[in-house]
């Protein structure tokens, strides 16, 4: 992550192609999210984890072998298509192998590990890719394909359990087995965390776009200490996803908190000078980390086990399309009115997220 578009500008990529295959991965994702959750539900999300895993690979011995824009392309529509097999369809074969009625208390334990592992598998990641980068970037996606293998060989050792068990979602609805759109307008719970997965990005995506550049041209902070700070955050959220875990049963509380302190986080970024904005950008970082596993709890609450994997690639289409939604939209404010006014923007993004949620969700009852 941290060094790929310099993979791609040593094989001449210019800066509007790199920004084009962003386009097409995410459009990939968008196109493809829902189908393959779909097809995990109904032929296995075994199978659907494997062949997601096979096209990483594949997606990581193109990025390797064909050093153009046209084989970059191609790579980039193969690597959205592996993430949209395996994205749903894992998340709800480890769900389902959690113990029908100890599940909704072991939820909270298993999204804040996978926080801590994940969180720590970055830190790695992104220190072993700066030596890549800086020794060997000729070789960066060998190790794509090497982990790649590694996941489709661990998929070999999955157990692929569906329980059909009742959830919140009325009985009658589920019995009609409905659409995914159904589903969401049926429930305001679900609709307000959809709601917030579509919303956050407006906050996200411009914080994510364009920190390295005001802090490098505008805050003045050497280069060599990015790490550092997104290494700061990484290892504090690693240290507080256990701690949190016991907060994630007070939805409402936590989503509200955890924006607002987003919002004012950005805040900071945006209106003071060298370390506040540093202190609000690892806080930032902080939080945007810590939101998503209490969402992800309480989806899959509410989510009933026969179409897990549809409802959570619904989510993660959601979130793709704010992400794009997003980007363009800040992509152009920073055009029209610099990068201080990008922050300010993406505050206020984050303090109407809470809002929306609140408008929707009050309505829902308490979970």
């Amino acid at each position: 992550m941290p060094v790929y578009v310099c993979y791609f500008r040593l094989y001449n990529i210019t800066l509007f192609q790199v920004a084009l295959l962003a386009v097409v991965f995410e459009a990939t994702i968008i196109l493809f999210e829902l189908p393959t959750g779909i097809l995990a539900d109904k032929y296995g999300r075994k199978l659907s984890t494997s062949i997601g895993f096979c096209l990483l690979a594949v997606s990581g011995i193109i990025f390797f072998s064909m050093k153009s824009f046209f084989g970059f392309l191609v790579a980039e529509i193969v690597f959205g298509l592996a993430e949209t097999f395996i994205s749903g369809a894992l998340e709800a074969l480890t769900v389902d192998s959690l113990a029908p009625e100890k599940r909704d208390l072991l939820l909270p334990r298993l999204f804040a590990n996978r926080t801590v592992y994940k969180t720590v598998a970055l830190l790695v990641g992104m220190i072993f890719a700066g030596v890549l980068g800086q020794f060997f970037l000729k070789f960066l996606f060998l190790p794509v394909i090497f982990v790649a293998i590694i996941g489709f060989v661990l998929t070999l050792f999955l157990i692929d359990v569906r329980n059909y068990e009742s959830s919140n979602i009325n009985l009658e609805i589920k019995a009609e087995k409905p659409s995914l759109p159904k589903i969401i307008f049926s429930n305001r719970a679900i609709l307000a965390l959809f709601g917030v997965g579509l919303l956050a990005n407006f906050a996200y995506e411009p914080a994510d776009q364009f920190w390295q550049v005001l802090f490098s041209e505008d805050r003045q902070v050497p280069l060599f200490s990015f790490g550092l700070i997104t290494g700061a955050g990484l290892i504090i959220v690693a240290a507080m996803a256990k701690f949190t875990e016991k907060l994630y049963k007070h939805l409402a509380p936590y989503i509200i908190s955890g924006f607002l302190l987003t919002g004012l986080a950005l805040y900071i970024v945006a209106e003071f000078g060298f370390y506040p904005a540093i202190a609000g950008i690892i806080i930032y970082f902080i939080l945007k980390e810590l939101i998503r596993p209490a969402i992800s709890t309480h989806l899959n609450i509410l989510f009933n086990s026969e179409n897990r994997a549809t409802y959570l690639s619904g989510f993660n289409l959601t979130c793709s399309i704010g992400e794009v939604a997003a980007g363009l939209t800040a992509g152009a404010l920073v055009a029209g009115f610099g990068l201080e006014f990008i922050f300010y923007f993406a505050a206020a993004a984050a303090i109407l997220v809470p809002i929306v949620f609140l408008l929707i969700y009050s309505k829902a009852g308490s979970l």
